[in-house]
C-alpha cells in the first residue's frame, strides 16, 4: 500500500477521509492480491455504461461514482473513467468507503467535488474503521485525446451504504488471544455469494489492524493467498498458501488450522478444509489432510468448558439450573446466607463470586462443594457491579465509585486495577467483559442519554492484563427515556441492548461490538409488553435470552412458549461468564 500523503491531496477534507482510507504505514505489512470481481446474490445486476464520447468532468465523476456500484461486484468498468497512469495505479481493495447520500457534483474542469453524507469506512478486510457525518470528496481530472479523466482518486471502493448492506454480509475472522488459548472473532463484512470463502481467507493473513496485545494469527509473515478457495461438490474447502512450508511447524500447522476452520465453518456449503502450503499439504497428526468442522472445539470463543446453566439467588442462596428449574447448590453461598446482592460464576460454573450488600466487598466460593469456604477478595470498595469472568478465570469488577468508576480484575485473590480510557472515571451504570477476555462492554451515563461503549483488553504473551484501549461508542441510539436498562451477550461479537419505549412497553436491539453501524437482526422478539428492567443473555449459539420483571419471565427467542414464574425472593439471575 502506498502511504496516505498522495491521498490527501484527493480529498478536499485535509486527511479527514484519507486518514480512514489508508491503513498506517508502520509495523509489518504483507500485500495480499485479491480480485474486486466476485459473485452476487441471484437476481442482482448492474452493468454500468462506459465513459461516453464529450462527456464533461463533472459527468465523468457522477459516472465513476455509479460504475462501482457494478454488480456482480467489478471495478472494470470503473476503471475506464481514470487517466491511463491512475488506471495502473488505483488500488480499489485497500478500502471501501460507503456513504448514506451523494450530493451532486460541482467544480471546473480541472477538479470536481462531491458531498457525501454518513460516510463509514472499512479495510481491506472489511473490517469497519471509523463513521463520518459527511465529507466532500475532491477529484483531480486531466484530459486524454480530448476527453476527460479522473487523475486522482482514493484508493478504495465508494459505494452507497443501501449497495453496500445488500452485497455484504457479517462474519468473523478467528484469530488467537495472546497466549493462543482461545479463539478472537473479529467482525468484518465479506460479499455475499459464492465468494465469502474466497474473501475470508486472505484476513487471517498478518495484518497491520491486528494488535498482538489483542489477537494475534498463526499464519507466518511473508505468506499469501495463491488464488481463490474452490468449494467441491463434497463440500471440500481447498485452501492454497504460497510461502516457505518449512515456517510451519506441527504446533502452528494445528493452530493455521483451527483458524481456518472456525473462519470457513460460516459458509454454510464447506463441510471440511484442506491447507496446502506450496507443495505442501498440512493435516491432523496420522496424515488426515481433509479436516472437518470439529476440530478446534478446545478454542471455542465461548468458553469449551462453559456450562449453559443460569444462575441465581433465591432469598440470598445461590441456585442453578434451568430457568424455569432452579435447584438449590451445595456450596457454601447455596447452604447459607452471607448478605450478597449479586452474583457472577465463572464459566465451567464452579466458582461464584458474591458481591455484599452494601456494595464494598466480594466473597468468592465454590458453588456445588460442601467442604469449600467463602473468601473474601476484594473489600472497601463503594459500589460494586456484578461481577464478570473470562476463560482465563480472571474475575472482573466495575466499582461506580460515586460516578467515577474504576475497573479491576482478580486474578486469585489478587485485585488490581485497570486504566480503560472512557470508562474509568466515568459514571458506569452496566459492566460487561467477553468469554474470551478480549473486550469491555459499558453503560456510560451522560447528558444526552446512555452510551454503549466498548473497549479492546490488551494483553501480555503471559496473558497478564496490561491495560486497555480507548472505548469506542457502539452504534446504538439512547430511546426517548435515554436510558439503558440492562445489556447482555447475544453472540461473541454483539450485544444486546434493553431499554424502554413506553411505560408498559419494552425493547431488546442487539449492536456490534466493533461500533459498526446499524443493528443486528436476531431470531425471536425485539419487543415485549411489560416494564422489563433485567436482560439475561449468553453468547452461545442457541442460548435463550430473557427479559425479567419481578417474578415474571419471558424468553425472546420463544415468546409464546409460557414459562413458570420465577421463585418469590430471586435475583441476580445470571449465565456464566
Amino acid at each position: 500500500m502506498r502511504g496516505p500523503a498522495r491521498v490527501a491531496g484527493v480529498l478536499a477534507v485535509v486527511l479527514l477521509l484519507s486518514a480512514c482510507v489508508r491503513m498506517p504505514t508502520d509495523g509489518p505489512v504483507t500485500e495480499v492480491q485479491t480480485s474486486t470481481e466476485v459473485s452476487s446474490p441471484p437476481g442482482i445486476g448492474f452493468d454500468p455504461r462506459p465513459p461516453q464520447p464529450g462527456e464533461s468532468a463533472v459527468e465523468i465523476v457522477a459516472h465513476f461514482l455509479e460504475a462501482m456500484k457494478a454488480t456482480p461486484i467489478t471495478t472494470s468498468v470503473a476503471r475506464q473513467f481514470l487517466s491511463q497512469d491512475a488506471q495502473q495505479s488505483w488500488q480499489p481493495d485497500d478500502a471501501i468507503v460507503t456513504y448514506g447520500e451523494l450530493g451532486d457534483p460541482v467544480g471546473g474542469d480541472l477538479t470536481v467535488q462531491v458531498p457525501m453524507s454518513s460516510i463509514n469506512v472499512y479495510d481491506d478486510r472489511g473490517a469497519w474503521q471509523r463513521s463520518r457525518d459527511g465529507v466532500t470528496m475532491e477529484f483531480s481530472l486531466t484530459s486524454e485525446d480530448g476527453e476527460w479523466r479522473i487523475s486522482e482518486v482514493p484508493d478504495a471502493l465508494v459505494v452507497p451504504e443501501s449497495w453496500f448492506e445488500t452485497l455484504y454480509r457479517r462474519a468473523s475472522l478467528y484469530l488467537f488471544d495472546p497466549t493462543a488459548g482461545i479463539l478472537v472473532p473479529e467482525p468484518v463484512y465479506v460479499p455475499e455469494g459464492e465468494q465469502v470463502a474466497s474473501a475470508l481467507v486472505p484476513g487471517l493473513l498478518p495484518h497491520e489492524g491486528t494488535d498482538p496485545r489483542v489477537a494475534r494469527t498463526f499464519f507466518p509473515p511473508g505468506f499469501s493467498t495463491s488464488g481463490p478457495v474452490p468449494i467441491t461438490s463434497a463440500g471440500i474447502a481447498e485452501v492454497s498458501l504460497d510461502g516457505d512450508p518449512e515456517a510451519v511447524d506441527e504446533v502452528v500447522g494445528q493452530l493455521m488450522l483451527t483458524q481456518l476452520i472456525w473462519t470457513l465453518r460460516q459458509e454454510p456449503r464447506i463441510r471440511a478444509v484442506q491447507l496446502t502450503i506450496g507443495d505442501r499439504e498440512l493435516g491432523l497428526p496420522g496424515g488426515a489432510t481433509q479436516v472437518d468442522l470439529d476440530v478446534g472445539s478446545a478454542y471455542d470463543p465461548t468458553g469449551a468448558q462453559s456450562t449453559g446453566d443460569v444462575f441465581g439467588l433465591v432469598d440470598g442462596r445461590v441456585v442453578r439450573g434451568a430457568a424455569s428449574s432452579l435447584l438449590a447448590t451445595s456450596g457454601p453461598m447455596g447452604t447459607e446466607r452471607l448478605g450478597i446482592r449479586s452474583i457472577g460464576v465463572n464459566l465451567e460454573g464452579s466458582r461464584v463470586a458474591g458481591v455484599s450488600g452494601d456494595g464494598t466487598g466480594v466473597l468468592v466460593a465454590p458453588v456445588d462443594d460442601e467442604e469449600g469456604t467463602a473468601v473474601q477478595v476484594v473489600s472497601g470498595a463503594g459500589d460494586l457491579l456484578p461481577p464478570a469472568w473470562d476463560f482465563a478465570d480472571r474475575m472482573w469488577l466495575l466499582d461506580r465509585a460515586g460516578g467515577r468508576a474504576q475497573v479491576l480484575v482478580v486474578t486469585g485473590t489478587r485485585a488490581r486495577s485497570v486504566q480503560v480510557p472512557g470508562v474509568s472515571g466515568r459514571d458506569v451504570e452496566q459492566l460487561l467483559v467477553s468469554r474470551d477476555g478480549s473486550r469491555l462492554v459499558a453503560v456510560v451515563a451522560g447528558a444526552d442519554g446512555d452510551r454503549v461503549v466498548a473497549a479492546r483488553v490488551l494483553h501480555g504473551d503471559a496473558g497478564r492484563v496490561l491495560g486497555a484501549t480507548r472505548a469506542r461508542r457502539l452504534a446504538y441510539q439512547p430511546d426517548a427515556s435515554g436510558q439503558v436498562r440492562d445489556i447482555a451477550w447475544r453472540t461473541p461479537t454483539t450485544v444486546s441492548v434493553l431499554s424502554d419505549i413506553t411505560d408498559d412497553l419494552s425493547q431488546v436491539r442487539t449492536v456490534s461490538v466493533d461500533g459498526a453501524p446499524g443493528e443486528v437482526v436476531t431470531s425471536g422478539s425485539s419487543r415485549v409488553r411489560g416494564a422489563f428492567r433485567h436482560l439475561v443473555g449468553s453468547p452461545v449459539e442457541g442460548a435463550e435470552v430473557y427479559v425479567v420483571a419481578g417474578r415474571e419471565i419471558i424468553d425472546l427467542t420463544a415468546p409464546t412458549r409460557p414459562l413458570s414464574a420465577l421463585p418469590a425472593g430471586l435475583t441476580s439471575l445470571t449465565y456464566a461468564g
